[in-house]
């Protein structure tokens, strides 16, 4: 699997979550066997197409929309990258106003 670094929105800080919530995190490995692990956000639907926003481990981290791809024969979702960066922002844009609440998002 591989990642879209191209795909990155604002860095995204989150509010004090409940203890109750469990985080999930996914890896991705690149071109050159570098594995990259990210925390899921959050799922948002757009046009009748679900996106995952998910942020990387680190400092300075961005956020990254990919679009979810549903396996029919396994247990896992598949992401693919967004070339069109005004989808990109359309999407990260609903993804805020619906999880405004949760995040503190940071322009």
């Amino acid at each position: 699997m591989s990642k879209n670094k191209s795909n990155s929105k604002n860095k995204d800080n989150k509010k004090n979550a409940p203890e109750a919530v469990k985080t999930e995190f996914c890896e991705f490995v690149d071109e050159e066997g570098i594995v990259e692990r990210f925390e899921i956000l959050g799922y948002v639907e757009f046009e009748g197409i679900n996106y995952a926003a998910l942020l990387p481990e680190g400092d300075n981290a961005q956020v990254h929309i990919l679009e979810v791809i549903e396996e029919l024969d396994s247990d896992c979702d598949s992401y693919m990258g967004i070339d069109d960066q005004d989808l990109v922002d359309r999407v990260y844009e609903k993804f805020m106003e619906e999880n405004k609440e949760h995040f503190n998002f940071i322009d």
